[in-house]
């Protein structure tokens, strides 16, 4: 932990290769009230990888006083990722029956907007930051697992990503959720979360389709500047 000038951060963070840091505390809103504030903030919005990597860094040190927080949120609350999903049904088209994810989506209004047209091309192109689905994958309750080899997860929060949630798995008592489709009948649009108190806290859920864009959910956001910089702030 590391506070200069009554700005905090979660600091020296273990992401893909590298070191990240959170601003303290979160931001609470709806999804896009909370992306508001982060950038008001000067801060980058919360990936889902970014977000396991909070959480895992979280459950190493459980009983600290902010580590503790994020448990506490992931446990009777949300944390929102900003990861968006498309889901798509059955069609003529080339890439359809599944679900496209899509990192730092566009939020107009505090509504998150997902162009098809747009993301398929995106696909197309090799776009990292835009993945496809085939429906398929396993959804509700699964082992640990299970849960770090489902093709939507690994997707959403990359082979690290999904590796780290697995492991805090295992600091539950029932086995974790996904919540997402197994098909759709139409095109829909739905925000990602982690959390969201599932059997009073005692699971995790993984949430893939948030529609109810209500007040309970968090994120931290990350600070992109270097360490260097961030002591100086």
């Amino acid at each position: 932990m590391k506070a200069k000038i009554g700005k905090s951060y979660l600091a020296e963070i273990s992401h893909e290769g590298n070191e990240i840091a959170f601003q303290y505390p979160a931001f609470r809103g709806t999804y896009g009230n909370v992306a508001e504030q982060i950038d008001k903030e000067g801060l980058k919005r919360p990936t889902s990888p970014e977000t396991a990597s909070l959480i895992h860094y979280a459950f190493q040190n459980p009983k600290g006083q902010y580590e503790s927080e994020i448990i506490d949120i992931l446990r009777n609350n949300w944390l929102w990722e900003f990861t968006g999903n498309l889901y798509l049904p059955k069609s003529n088209e080339e890439i359809n029956n599944g679900v496209i994810l899509e990192t730092n989506p566009t939020i107009e209004k505090g509504k998150l907007k997902m162009n098809k047209d747009s993301l398929i091309k995106r696909l197309q192109e090799n776009d990292s930051l835009v993945k496809f689905v085939p429906f398929g994958y396993k959804t509700g309750e699964q082992t640990a697992s299970e849960l770090g080899k489902n093709p939507y997860i690994i997707a959403r929060y990359g082979e690290e990503g999904a590796e780290k949630v697995a492991k805090i798995i295992s600091k539950y008592k029932v086995n974790p959720y996904l919540y997402s489709f197994d098909s759709v009948d139409e095109e829909k649009i739905r925000i990602s979360a982690l959390g969201g108190g599932g059997s009073f806290g005692l699971r995790l859920s993984v949430i893939g389709d948030y529609w109810c864009d209500d007040e309970g959910g968090h994120a931290f956001g990350v600070f992109l500047a270097s360490t260097e910089d961030m002591k100086s702030s």
